[in-house]
């Protein structure tokens, strides 16, 4: 299952598998490190339809990486870190991630 926008959450709602956000991660990681930068992270939210002014893209994307980066290397990385995004994304994007 892929990205669907739902009615629920107006245009931020949208619903996917952990399945389709983690390989929607993999697509953004452009430098394929395994790791998503702040810049990468923008990347995905425009992936996800989330097309904000460019301050307020930083800004969403900053903060997620701010809240999830557990080991301070200023990038998502790890399952933890992944699993942290998806929760971050559910409740400051409006995504709805299902299993």
């Amino acid at each position: 299952m892929g990205l669907r926008s739902t009615d629920n959450l107006g245009n931020q709602g949208h619903t996917m598998t952990k399945t389709a956000f983690r390989e929607m991660l993999q697509k953004v990681d452009s430098n394929g490190d395994g790791k998503i930068s702040t810049k990468e992270l923008r990347e995905a939210l425009r992936e996800l339809g989330l097309n904000y002014n460019w301050f307020r893209m930083w800004w969403n994307a900053w903060g997620a990486v701010s809240h999830v980066d557990l080991n301070r290397n200023k990038h998502v990385d790890g399952d933890r870190e992944i699993e942290r995004l998806i929760d971050y994304a559910q409740k400051k994007w409006g995504i709805n991630i299902t299993n």
